[in-house]
């Protein structure tokens, strides 16, 4: 399917759209893109109409050396549901994404059919992942900095071939432009927002997620009015470690009435 681009608040974002059906709304992760969804849009498509697009900052939208934020993904969200004027549609976030899924959902609920929530929190000081990057050296090397993120956020070792085969951050990011990234998850706390998502929610976490471990999730499951929980035993790349399973499980998920 052909890259079409939005310009919103100064910048272009770029999306593209797979299948036919109910809308799928699909939101990555930090200096993640759109591709990291490759491996499901087969299974998925055949159920549903994907949307996927970068968030600004990552992929093929725009890389603007100004620092941008959480409020700023969450505006650029709401203008690509009002462009493609999507209404009572299916909505999947993870790790970043799921914070800006939230901060969509508080502000449209009556548009959100189901919402997943995976590996995600209801409130974070700052970025876990900035954070985990000071712990350590993060390479300057694309390609090493690509193994770096598998090997930190991965819990079954065995399957890091698997994951540096699938879309996982197939994108370009200079170190500066991926530091950028990694910054716009600032601070921000949904908890006294959350009663205003009435549709169901399932919230999926990793056991072995350094980044958001299962205890976050379950904040978010307690001041939710209408959800459910699943814990696999992965890390911060869960629905990449289980590829097969996590579509299933979402697919039933969304189809289930």
């Amino acid at each position: 399917m052909t890259e079409k681009f939005l310009t919103t608040n100064g910048i272009k974002l770029c999306y593209d759209i797979h299948g036919a059906g109910s809308p799928l709304l699909m939101i990555h992760g930090v200096t993640d893109c759109k591709e990291t969804y490759d491996r499901d849009l087969p299974e998925l498509s055949k159920h549903f109409k994907v949307i996927r697009y970068d968030l600004r900052g990552h992929g093929h939208s725009t890389l603007s050396k100004k620092q941008f934020d959480l409020k700023d993904h969450v505006e650029d969200a709401l203008a690509l549901i009002r462009q493609l004027n999507l209404n009572d549609f299916y909505l999947y976030g993870g790790s970043l994404g799921s914070y800006i899924a939230q901060g969509v959902a508080v502000k449209i609920p009556t548009k959100i059919r189901k919402l997943i929530l995976n590996v995600s929190a209801a409130h974070n000081p700052a970025s876990a992942l900035a954070e985990t990057v000071k712990n350590d050296t993060l390479p300057t090397d694309l390609t090493a900095r690509r193994k770096w993120w598998s090997k930190h956020l991965v819990y079954d070792q065995k399957k890091l071939a698997l994951v540096e085969k699938s879309g996982f951050q197939k994108n370009n990011l200079s170190p500066a432009a991926e530091y950028r990234a990694l910054k716009s998850i600032s601070a921000f706390d949904f908890s006294q927002e959350l009663n205003k998502i009435t549709c169901p929610v399932l919230i999926t976490s990793g056991r072995f997620d350094p980044v958001n471990p299962p205890q976050k999730s379950q904040v978010i499951n307690h001041l939710l009015t209408n959800s459910q929980m699943k814990i696999f035993n992965s890390g911060h790349l869960l629905r990449l470690e289980n590829t097969a399973q996590y579509d299933q499980i979402m697919i039933n998920f969304f189809k289930t009435a």
